[in-house]
């Protein structure tokens, strides 16, 4: 407690704690109108616009003048009670200002034509296969009732299989039913930057104000690759800020990851279990269906008339993920369209030749290592090493799990590979492994991903 904050110190800090309290549209009606004048023999004076003064006095006098005393005691220890004067000059001025009473005329650009979301992206243009109805499912269910059932909904899975096009298709429908809905799209980057830009403004509490208030004002928040933020503890302390303040007001999170959140390395304890409030679902890799049926997807929608056994065929062919299975198609695509190709098995024998979709190559221990150190943030030489630290562990159990079921490697072989460990130690390892797979669907689901980034090089 502090009896030394200035009235505007004072405010900053009250008027923070009651944005979070009573979220975006009633901070934004009756409070952000007000203007503070200071403080006088325990009264907090505030102007405010005679045309809504009625309204805001109601409601403070209802509901919000008790919330400011208790939160300006909390700073002061003083019982200090707000005072209102009215006045006709802030009237016309408050006029820029969306106070939520304003009309129709004077409102914003609605925040979702701005949040960064891609037209493209749409539930109609999402292919549905075994490997993702069920997290389809769920988005549908997140956008046409968003806050109410799936809050937070995460969805994981590896690289190129949909997880950001079904996470927008979430924000572009919700955005189609509800106009004026304020939505963002982010990586976790972009949230990462923004967070240390308004940091790097230092004295400027307005920078910090207007991230904090960009992010927890939403009605819905959608931040991609959220496994980025490994390891990096200052900015999980803002997230976990914000997803409190936007849950707290029923207001939509929907996120992605290459991994289940358990699994990420150096994620706060506090954010897995607030993301276990919510659901999660993962998108598997498409089966042959679901890869011929995205490519007859692509078909119509480039106006294109391609016999079914080509599409077939460059189905069976590129098995790795959705974005490859398109960069096939347009490559199949400029080559009928531009250099007067036929639409025929040879020519997609070609593409697939240049894309070495029909090549297997050489798998190698280092491959491996590399790909599994990677993935779990680790480097080879940790995972050589005799260090026991448990995601170390965890990464070099994973990698001989793999190393014994890719390779033609003896026991003794990877154990040489692995830092000159005996062969009891691997066999070991391959076995908890093993038995984790058989029994743990996200296990299995990693291990899956890890195989598919392997046999492609990636």
């Amino acid at each position: 407690m502090s009896d030394t904050l200035s009235s505007t110190e004072l405010w900053d800090k009250v008027s923070f704690a009651l944005y979070q309290d009573l979220g975006a549209i009633s901070f934004d009606t009756f409070v952000d109108p007000l203007t503070p004048v200071g403080i006088e023999n325990n009264r907090f004076i505030f102007k405010v616009p005679e045309t809504f003064a009625d309204k805001i006095i109601n409601q403070w006098n209802t509901e919000i003048s008790m919330k400011f005393v208790e939160y300006a005691n909390n700073e002061t220890g003083k019982f200090i009670r707000p005072e209102f004067q009215k006045t006709e000059s802030l009237a016309s001025a408050a006029s820029p200002v969306t106070t939520g009473l304003t009309s129709e005329s004077e409102q914003h650009i609605p925040f979702s034509q701005d949040a960064g979301l891609n037209p493209d992206y749409t539930f109609e243009k999402f292919v549905v296969g075994s490997g993702n109805e069920n997290a389809r499912a769920i988005a549908q269910a997140v956008a046409e009732g968003p806050g109410k059932v799936y809050n937070p909904y995460l969805i994981y899975g590896g690289v190129g299989l949909g997880k950001t096009h079904l996470m927008q298709a979430i924000g572009n429908q919700y955005a189609q039913d509800n106009p004026n809905a304020r939505i963002k799209y982010a990586t976790a980057e972009d949230f990462l930057n923004d967070f240390t830009n308004s940091l790097r403004k230092g004295g400027d509490t307005n920078a910090t104000a207007l991230f904090k208030k960009t992010y927890r004002s939403l009605d819905m928040l959608l931040v991609d690759d959220i496994q980025f933020w490994a390891g990096k503890p200052q900015v999980q302390e803002e997230f976990f800020n914000t997803f409190n303040a936007l849950t707290k007001a029923n207001k939509q999170i929907v996120m992605t990851s290459d991994r289940y959140p358990n699994d990420i390395p150096d994620l706060q304890d506090r954010l897995k279990s607030r993301f276990e409030q919510g659901i999660t679902s993962d998108i598997q890799k498409p089966d042959v269906q679901t890869r011929v049926a995205i490519l007859r997807n692509l078909q119509d929608q480039n106006d294109l008339d391609i016999p079914n056994d080509v599409l077939q065929l460059i189905g069976e062919s590129v098995d790795d993920n959705v974005r490859t299975l398109e960069g096939a198609f347009h490559k199949f695509e400029a080559k009928i369209r531009y250099m007067n190709k036929p639409a025929t098995i040879e020519t997609a024998k070609t593409i697939l030749e240049e894309i070495n979709a029909n090549k297997k190559s050489v798998i190698t221990v280092d491959r491996i290592q590399k790909v599994v150190a990677d993935y779990y943030m680790q480097t080879v030489e940790d995972m050589k090493s005799s260090r026991r630290q448990s995601d170390i562990v965890m990464a070099r159990h994973v990698a001989i799990y793999l190393t014994r079921t890719m390779t033609d490697m003896s026991l003794p072989q990877i154990g040489q590979a692995f830092g000159d460990r005996d062969h009891s130690s691997i066999s070991h390892a391959f076995t908890k492994i093993e038995e984790q797979v058989e029994k743990e669907g996200q296990m299995k689901a990693m291990v899956q991903d890890l195989a598919e980034a392997i046999r492609n090089g990636q």
